[in-house]
């Protein structure tokens, strides 16, 4: 009897980005329910020290991560040892395969919103730590090359970009007492998607927000693994990415993420598409 390969999944169980890890491990559940035979899947906690134990692992692939400096680290890592590599929700590199919107662009996106707002300026308040400050001096790096004037926030004749976790974003957004629209980063596919949509009364607020939500992203890294190796169960290396890839129902291209910069602007209401349907 042919040994079913084993799947390393990687989801933060605890803290901030638990959210992520529920998404995650509920498409592996729907895909254990649809394709039984195809793996057997083994979680693992998305903390220090992960990307060796999966590497020391005997598995097929790994998917997960969504830590976006400790996810590129990780995805080296699975390079080096020609472990097939699914990220649904980051960017990383272009050995491992990707279905999320490339975050470089998205400076650019929230920029050309605020232009097209008819806003003369571009104010930014974002949420401590190192990627959202990142972020943030790329959004005022854009905004410049557009002619927006970069100024404090609560000014007339601006637009105000909250650069946070979107569980932070609507108080940010109150305490900053925007005068203009407001462009927020946001993902229908976590819980805390459906406060933040629900409070954003008497104000002007634009979700930004990837055309594939996390739920959807992570279906479709999940599925395409699964369909894969259901019918492939010997495959390993480069010849499982490549397959996966072939089996995605997204056209990824040869950099490793989804063909196009993927991101969208739009009022809250109309951000989420619906259930996922195959």
């Amino acid at each position: 009897m042919t040994r079913r390969p084993e799947v390393a999944v990687v989801a933060p169980l605890t803290g901030p980005r638990a959210a992520w890890g529920a998404v995650l491990l509920g498409r592996v559940e729907r895909a254990k329910a649809e394709h039984p035979a195809a793996a057997d899947w083994h979680v693992h906690d998305e903390a220090a020290g992960v990307a060796a134990t999966v590497v020391a692992g005997d598995y097929a692939a790994v998917v997960g991560h969504s830590d976006p400096a400790g996810g590129r680290l990780a995805a080296e890592a699975y390079e080096a040892a020609g472990l097939t590599c699914l990220l649904p929700f980051l960017r990383a590199g272009t050995a491992a395969l990707s279905w999320a919107p490339d975050d470089e662009s998205l400076a650019r996106v929230i920029a050309e919103g605020a232009a097209a707002l008819g806003a003369a300026a571009l104010a930014t308040v974002h949420d401590e730590g190192p990627r959202w400050a990142e972020l943030a001096r790329r959004v005022a790096k854009e905004a410049a090359a557009r002619g927006l004037a970069e100024v404090p926030a609560g000014g007339p004749g601006e637009a105000l970009a909250v650069l946070a976790p979107q569980e932070r974003c609507l108080r940010l957004t109150r305490a900053a007492a925007p005068r203009g629209p407001v462009l927020i980063p946001v993902d229908c596919g976590l819980g805390s998607f459906t406060a933040l949509a629900a409070h954003t009364a008497g104000l002007e607020v634009w979700a930004v927000h990837a055309q594939a939500c996390a739920v959807r992203q992570a279906d479709s890294a999940v599925t395409a693994l699964a369909r894969t190796l259901a019918e492939s169960p010997g495959l390993r290396g480069r010849e499982l990415t490549e397959a996966v890839r072939a089996n995605s129902g997204v056209l990824l291209a040869a950099g490793g993420g989804p063909l196009g910069d993927g991101w969208r602007i739009s009022r809250p209401r109309e951000v989420c598409p619906g259930p996922v349907r195959r």
